[in-house]
């Protein structure tokens, strides 16, 4: 499946190999889903119990986390950090999309713009719970530490059916695992996250 609407939106960043699966593994998903197709509503509740779980760890959500374009030469018995991140981002959506009527996986709402939703205010020198929230996301040093502090943001996204774009955390999430890489991650949510939000008509 092509990935050209992300040049259509300037908003919208181009995938890597991770995002370009997920995106795709999620539209299928996501369209069966809405229409009550059982093969996925039920995909979808297997998904969800493997959110907070290690990757690899459930045996009947690998037709959907794996892929052979997470595995490079080399690879041994731990998860590459694209199997890590196929894994997470998929087990959160499927949290998401819980009884959702609409598309809570939706291209060019990064993880600092959909969580800035939830404080349409400008942030002042008080911290809201919302901005605490968001600075401990960011404050997590070890990757089971910041999936808990994701699927908090995620539930709370949920609550108020604010959609997220989980084929740009899929690859964020692989960036996050390398060297160095995070602080880079950090800063994108962080210009994400205190940049003016614009109405919906104009994203």
């Amino acid at each position: 499946m092509p990935t050209a609407p992300a040049k259509a939106n300037p908003k919208w960043r181009d995938l890597h190999t991770v995002g370009t699966v997920v995106h795709q593994r999620i539209q299928v998903l996501q369209e069966g889903v809405l229409a009550n197709r059982s093969a996925e509503v039920a995909a979808l509740a297997r998904l969800r119990r493997g959110a907070g779980k290690p990757a690899g760890s459930l045996h009947d959500i690998l037709e959907h986390t794996l892929s052979e374009e997470f595995v490079h030469s080399g690879a041994g018995d731990e998860p590459t950090f694209e199997e890590n991140a196929a894994h997470i981002v998929l087990t959160l959506w499927a949290v998401h999309q819980q009884s959702q009527r609409t598309r809570m996986h939706q291209r060019g709402h990064g993880l600092g713009r959909a969580v800035r939703r939830l404080h349409p205010d400008e942030p002042g020198p008080t911290l809201t719970p919302v901005v605490r929230r968001f600075q401990t996301l960011g404050t997590a040093d070890s990757l089971g530490e910041l999936v808990h502090h994701t699927r908090g943001m995620v539930q709370l996204l949920r609550a108020k059916a604010i959609p997220l774009d989980y084929a740009l955390l899929a690859d964020e999430l692989v960036w996050w695992q390398r060297p160095r890489g995070a602080a880079g991650v950090r800063l994108r949510w962080g210009r994400e996250f205190y940049r003016a939000p614009k109405p919906d008509s104009e994203s």
